[in-house]
């Protein structure tokens, strides 16, 4: 046994504590290799810990403690194909054990084998629905493939910390739930607020919902408390340019230039103040080296073709500005400015059809902000409890924008309201026509249909809801009351047995499996 540990350790280049190693040359055991593995990783000599505990599982095979610890150190040596077959191996003999399930779900996410780590990660969490770390995993393989319900109903009644709210948050604002977005990443925020990935993704949501002011309050808040944090800082930047304040956006902008000259951020937003500020020449510098660096950059070749229109460089503004739009600019005001740059090369008859194409976009630029601004008056209303009034205006902004499936959907609901299920039933197929993966839209309009006693069209409507979003606890059991309704009690307890996977403690979805049990025993 004493040539087994020479051998091991020839050439001494892991080199334990003398107490040891004096103890394993007179007797090595197991546990005393494991010892040596431990103090190992502590150093963070892992490869030497490899050694160690495959020296210890040698001498005790069958320990699916010691294959976890040969695969932790695998796995944080770099071998992650090494550590998949120790862990693997631990599981099996010790199928209850979290650890291994969270490094064997990591590492083969690592390997990309993303169906294989999904099943790991919803073992941890079957195991223990409490583990921030195996929610943080599970959600993220939920989130990578778009299945935004499932993220939404794992994570929003679970213990929560601040990967877990970044992760709902994420989701509900894919799913285009603005609201609970902000909602989460508030109350996130309350309970860490020098938390800066917080402050970014609700700064995020805030613009989305145009809710600029709070923005800037928020980041305007995130910098104070980091002076010295330049990513505070950043993002403190770029909202006030959003929010057109100059006059406290240049001396930051200027001060956060001195400190990275050559990073783009500072560069391009340096160079937007500087055009506004007409100091042409200085923004060119500014802004050719922004689009240097991010030459995929729409905002900043839009911004550089601004201002060498304005020096008179038309051939380059038209280059730039072309690119700007080939890059994915959608603001009207791109097509105005290339326009001038067609204008001022003698391009006369394409300069005309820009001008045609910012005059359409202008008016739908209008429309959607006047859609904006009905729908949040509407949400007023509701709030306020007239359902009327919000009807009217979400029918006002539904006419501006038709093509805006959301916004069919809140008319819809404001109309149920009413009373009027006629209206609230026509607002909710053509939310469905422009958008049929709803999920939302089509489970309401499936409960209109159960209401009329239509449960064909019902049934039809809420398989809709659950195959776009599979996570839709509500659509599962709405799913299985109208089968229940039609004696399909075999499909039915499959439906509500999909919502109890998915909500394990949903009282009225035990309630519906129990009643439909009783219902069957009597047929």
């Amino acid at each position: 046994m004493a040539y087994f540990y020479l051998t091991v350790y020839a050439g001494a280049a892991c080199t334990g504590p003398k107490q040891l190693q004096d103890q394993l040359r007179l007797h090595p055991t197991a546990e005393s290799y494991a010892q040596l593995g431990e103090w190992f990783g502590d150093k963070r000599q892992f490869p030497c810990a490899v050694d160690s505990f495959r020296a210890a599982h040698k001498l005790d095979p069958n320990s699916p403690r010691l294959l976890y610890l040969l695969g932790l150190s695998l796995y944080t040596a770099g071998d992650t194909k090494g550590a998949v077959d120790a862990m693997q191996q631990s599981i099996q003999l010790f199928p209850s054990e979290l650890k291994p399930h969270l490094i064997l779900a990591a590492a083969l996410t690592q390997l990309q084998q993303n169906d294989e780590a999904e099943a790991q990660w919803k073992a941890a969490v079957e195991l223990d629905p409490k583990s921030a770390i195996a929610l943080n995993g599970l959600s993220k393989s939920f989130l990578a493939r778009g299945d935004y319900g499932s993220t939404i109903a794992l994570l929003r009644d679970g213990p929560q910390d601040e990967n877990l709210a970044l992760n709902l948050a994420l989701a509900y604002a894919k799913s285009n739930i603005l609201d609970k977005a902000a909602e989460t990443l508030e109350q996130a925020l309350r309970a860490n607020p020098s938390a800066f990935q917080l402050t970014s993704a609700l700064t995020s949501v805030y613009v989305s919902q145009t809710r600029y002011q709070d923005a800037a309050a928020l980041t305007r808040k995130s910098a104070n408390l980091h002076p010295r944090d330049m990513e505070a800082q950043r993002l403190y930047l770029r909202v006030l340019v959003l929010n057109s304040d100059f006059v406290l956006a240049r001396p930051l902008a200027h001060k956060l230039l001195a400190a990275g000259p050559h990073d783009f951020d500072f560069l391009y937003l340096n160079g937007i103040l500087e055009r506004e500020g007409h100091d042409y020449a200085t923004a060119r510098t500014h802004l050719q080296e922004a689009v240097t660096i991010n030459p995929d950059h729409y905002n900043s070749r839009y911004n550089f073709g601004l201002v060498l229109n304005e020096l008179q460089d038309f051939k380059g503004a038209r280059e730039q500005l072309e690119k700007s739009i080939e890059l994915g600019a959608v603001e009207p005001e791109v097509h105005f400015a290339l326009s001038k740059s067609l204008r001022g090369l003698g391009e006369t008859a394409l300069a005309q059809e820009q001008l045609k194409i910012y005059n359409q976009e202008l008016k739908m630029k209008a429309r959607r902000t006047l859609a904006a601004g009905k729908s949040a008056r509407a949400e007023q209303e509701m709030a306020t409890g007239d359902p009327k009034k919000a009807a009217a205006l979400y029918r006002e902004a539904v006419d501006a924008m038709p093509q805006d499936a959301l916004l069919s959907y809140k008319l819809a609901l404001a109309l149920d309201r009413t009373g009027d299920t006629a209206a609230e039933a026509e607002a909710l197929r053509q939310a469905i026509q422009i958008d049929p993966t709803f999920a939302l839209a089509q489970h309401q309009l499936g409960y209109l249909e159960s209401r009329s006693g239509n449960s064909a069209a019902a049934e039809q409507h809420f398989r809709l809801a659950v195959t776009a979003a599979p996570g839709y606890t509500q659509g599962w059991m709405s799913l299985a009351a109208t089968l229940g309704m039609e004696s399909r009690f075999a499909e039915a307890q499959e439906a509500v047995a999909a919502a109890l996977r998915l909500e394990p403690d949903n009282v009225e979805a035990q309630h519906l499996r129990q009643s439909l049990a009783d219902a069957q025993a009597q047929h």
